[in-house]
């Protein structure tokens, strides 16, 4: 049983999802070394072979070779939020609850179980940049349902607990803190300067250049002025969108590339490193909003927030954004 528990003395919300526990856990690439590697893990549920252990199948990008997909998209198991959550009866006043009403995703990126997304070839990451959109916008458009984020976690201290390659969508009934954040500052510096702030904010990077990490056409990747913490990296679109849902397809094709090439860059840095992205994105109520632009932010995990960052909710980033953006230059 999930729930939603409302917070009486912040007014944020919490998801309580006990079922969760129950995940498995595999080993990963950082605790087996990549010698270990393997292409099947009798063990993984999410390799080719292994359906019986999945709780569904419900969408696939077809291939010619076996085993006849490339990417696969199935309900999380054991998951966060769920469409049919039953009702909340137990909770007494005053305290706020409602059922977990929701989706949660996972997106299989690879059919191998050691596949890597910083190595994969551009036909691939397009397939798994395609997945990502078609999912974040069908889910975007079904009833009652205001946010989706699209987040991956690679490596254990990112919270991940299997290696296969995978990502994952969750399909929330409100707006995310950090997302209502982003639409209240939006829309005061859209009312006082008549303009998106994410596309002002591009202008002067793009000028100045010290912090651009790469740059094509249709998007920049860049370490933020105020990033959070060492090789914390954006991808954002140049042209106004405030939502994922409203890119081209060929603006999914060069933000697979950017991505992968992105990944590729802190690869070549850092190594094998613990990472989450996380997508920030409008949902489909506010597509075409003009003070919402959205982005996806890579967060390395360098660094472990301390007691200050936890009771603030202000990072303290030992590394400087202007060094590490000439370094992911380099890589």
């Amino acid at each position: 049983m999930t729930e939603l528990r409302q917070d009486r003395t912040s007014g944020t919300w919490v998801i309580v999802a006990p079922a969760r526990r129950l995940r498995p856990t595999l080993p990963s690439p950082e605790r087996s070394g990549p010698s270990e590697g393997r292409s099947f893990d009798p063990a993984c549920p999410f390799c080719p072979g292994n359906e019986a252990q999945l709780p569904g199948i419900l969408a696939e990008t077809p291939a010619s070779a076996p085993p006849g997909w490339q990417v696969r998209v199935v309900p999380n198991k054991y998951p966060a939020l769920a469409l049919d959550a039953p009702p909340i009866s137990s909770v007494a006043a005053p305290h706020v609850a409602t059922a977990g009403y929701g989706v949660h995703e996972v997106v299989i990126e690879h059919p191998r179980h050691d596949a890597d997304l910083s190595a994969l070839a551009d036909t691939e990451m397009r397939a798994i940049v395609r997945c990502y959109h078609q999912r974040f916008t069908f889910l975007a458009a079904q009833p009652r349902i205001e946010t989706v984020v699209l987040f991956r976690n690679h490596g254990v201290a990112s919270g991940s607990s299997l290696p296969h390659p995978h990502a994952q969508l969750i399909a929330l009934p409100l707006t995310t803190p950090r997302l209502q954040t982003l639409a209240t500052w939006g829309r005061q510096r859209y009312d006082a300067e008549g303009r998106c702030a994410t596309c002002s904010e591009l202008e002067v990077e793009a000028a100045a250049r010290d912090r651009i990490v790469d740059a094509t056409a249709d998007f920049l990747s860049l370490v933020p002025f105020a990033a959070e913490r060492p090789g914390e990296l954006w991808i954002v679109p140049q042209r106004h969108q405030a939502s994922f849902a409203e890119t081209t397809a060929d603006e999914q094709d060069a933000f697979a590339h950017l991505l992968r090439d992105s990944l590729r860059r802190l690869k070549a840095t850092y190594g094998n490193l613990a990472y989450n992205f996380v997508l920030d994105s409008a949902g489909h109520g506010a597509i075409g909003a003009p003070h919402l632009h959205w982005r996806l932010r890579i967060l390395p995990n360098l660094v472990t927030w301390g007691g200050f960052e936890l009771g603030t909710g202000i990072p303290i980033n030992p590394s400087s954004p202007e060094q590490d953006a000439a370094t992911l230059r380099d890589a």
